[in-house]
């Protein structure tokens, strides 16, 4: 996972550091805060495309008890797009 932490890394020093979609304040650069928007699987030629990485909120940074965007985007994208800035 090399290269991709270090891609993380350079994103994480070049953006906010809040949620793309929500806005939600994000205090460490966790991997489940680096989101792909096309999959790694279904574009494996995108995985190390910075415009194919977003910051996402994730359960495991918030710390208001709710699931994370990163989380609800693929478990409930209704609720992902209401919570959307």
């Amino acid at each position: 996972m090399g290269k991709l932490k270090d891609l993380y890394r350079e994103i994480w020093q070049e953006r906010p550091h809040r949620c793309a979609n929500c806005g939600y304040p994000l205090s460490r650069p966790i991997a489940h805060c680096f989101a792909h928007i096309r999959s790694k699987g279904a574009r494996p030629d995108l995985k190390y495309d910075k415009d194919n990485i977003r910051l996402l909120c994730s359960k495991w940074i918030r710390q208001d008890d709710n699931l994370g965007c990163h989380e609800l985007e693929h478990t409930n994208p209704e609720k992902f797009r209401e919570r959307s800035i």
